[in-house]
């Protein structure tokens, strides 16, 4: 009798304890910017991490696995991106997406690479993050076809033909993305007039002003982010400069709330629009209006880090690291929000960009450019 008892009750243990092991969640990590000036920009990317978390979790997770989603925020600094990094690396992540800034996923990549997780950014377009190593990956197109895209938009739509430039040396996105628009606009024959610089907390663009009365630019080129971007915009117009402003990625129609009906007119390039016809895009667009959530382009992409992870997991049937990022790797022709992803073999997407103008309130689509 004792016998069968002790037997039972190491059957039970054997059951219980397999239950806890199928039922223990796998870590995965978001570094943003939760606090700062530049979480205004951070949290609808945030909130795509999150969401696509939310509904893998509601279908069963993977393989058998809840996802455990960790926020760590990086203070929107490159150190506070290498410590909330190290963090990750502590808890024991499968992977990490992020960061938003170029900046700040270089400050990252480094850490997990020597660390093997893989990190999937959704919208550092800056070259170099993907060349720290073979660990790292983004699902957006990068700085140098951005670049290209709008001196071209400039010269060809737009017939502009002279153009000056606003650069925050203090980021390395304002600073790349600047370098690729001039190469290119000045190889179709068109004249840089001025370059000004500017230190992040600058808010006295005096002299930039007075450069633009004095030279007479056709576009001017600022490859900044919303919240200073939309601060020179209305700077401008309240100035008596009405010349199109030309942006990158890093706008959206967040600036509306800083520099309203100021910024209308502008044009710039981004990775995605809602107008898109494809299938998830149009599943995503219709889920976040029924829940009157607030999205962007960079909260699609978002959440297409996660999908794509998602993916590579599935087809790895492993969570250890190595074997995700071979997954990752391998990955083609991904149906996602933005688009089909497939790596090339430095971790970077081939995709197309977007042209879009603020216009009546909104950013409204202008056309597609393929790379």
């Amino acid at each position: 009798m004792k016998l069968w008892s002790c037997l039972a009750a190491f059957i039970l243990l054997m059951v219980n304890a397999s239950f806890s092991l199928a039922s223990e969640s796998i870590k995965v990590a978001a570094i943003f910017a939760k606090t700062s000036k530049v979480a205004m920009g951070a949290e609808l990317q945030l909130n795509g991490i999150r969401y696509a978390v939310e509904e893998l979790n509601k279908k069963g997770g993977l393989l058998g696995k809840k996802l455990e989603l960790l926020e760590f925020d990086n203070q929107g600094t490159a150190i506070g991106s290498m410590i909330a990094a190290r963090k990750a690396v502590e808890a024991g992540v499968a992977t990490v997406f992020g960061s938003n800034w170029s900046s700040h996923s270089l400050a990252i990549a480094p850490i997990l690479q020597e660390a093997k997780i893989p990190m999937i950014s959704n919208i550092s377009t800056n070259p170099k993050v993907t060349l720290v190593g073979d660990y790292i990956f983004r699902v957006c197109y990068i700085d140098p076809f951005q670049g290209k895209v709008l001196a071209n938009f400039a010269i060809k739509d737009l017939k502009a033909m002279t153009a000056g430039l606003l650069v925050n040396v203090d980021g390395q996105y304002s600073e790349g993305l600047a370098d690729f628009f001039i190469e290119n606009y000045q190889n179709q024959g068109g004249k840089i007039l001025f370059v000004e610089e500017y230190l992040e907390k600058n808010s006295d663009f005096t002299s930039f002003f007075e450069k633009i009365k004095k030279h007479q630019p056709e576009v001017l080129f600022h490859p900044g982010h919303t919240k200073m971007s939309a601060f020179v915009i209305k700077q401008a117009r309240e100035s008596g400069i009405n010349t199109v402003f030309l942006g990158g990625d890093g706008w959206n129609d967040s600036m509306y709330k800083i520099a309203g009906s100021s910024i209308e007119g502008s044009y710039y390039t981004n990775h995605w629009h809602q107008s898109s016809a494809n299938r998830k895009s149009l599943t995503f667009v219709d889920k976040y209006k029924s829940l009157s959530r607030e999205f962007d382009p960079a909260t699609a992409l978002a959440d297409d880090c996660v999908s794509v992870f998602a993916d590579a997991v599935l087809r790895a049937r492993s969570f250890e690291p190595p074997r995700i990022r071979d997954a990752l790797a391998a990955t083609k022709d991904f149906e996602g929000i933005t688009g089909a992803i497939s790596f090339d073999d430095n971790g970077d997407p081939i995709k197309p960009a977007v042209i879009l103008k603020f216009e009546n309130g909104t950013s409204v689509y202008v056309k597609t450019v393929d790379p």
